[in-house]
């Protein structure tokens, strides 16, 4: 058998990492508050205009995991499946509106305009560099 074998190597041949596998960007922490804050939002509003108690935390559940799992597979900045600027951008576009739109229904439509703005912005700032 030809080529260096693991009894070969001693341990002071080994070469330690110092610098982190991963950054963390500023930009990609402001996207995630606003992705975080158009959750947040969106299962409130939700939860407000849904017709009872239990109807309204079902329901807010609900698009909170679905939210999550769109942005875990799709959105986040270190998923494997991560969709391209335009594709990211095209969701923003559908989701805040929608969420803008559900959170006027319970009075919360200020804040939810400024999370679609801080996630569209982050995700443009992101990209960037």
């Amino acid at each position: 058998m030809t080529g260096p074998r693991n009894a070969d190597v001693h341990p002071d041949e080994v070469a330690e990492v110092t610098e982190s596998a991963t950054e963390v960007r500023w930009f990609g922490v402001v996207l995630l508050v606003g992705h975080l804050a158009l959750i947040v939002l969106g299962a409130i509003s939700l939860w407000r205009i849904a017709g009872g108690w239990w109807l309204g935390a079902v329901v807010a559940a609900l698009f909170a995991l679905g939210y999550l799992a769109l942005w875990r597979y799709l959105l986040a900045p270190g998923s494997r499946t991560r969709l391209g600027y335009r594709e990211r951008l095209t969701v923003s576009l559908v989701l805040g509106p929608a969420v803008v739109v559900v959170g006027s229904l319970a009075g919360l439509w200020v804040p939810a305009l400024v999370a679609t703005c801080v996630m569209i912005l982050g995700d443009a700032l992101n990209s960037r560099g």
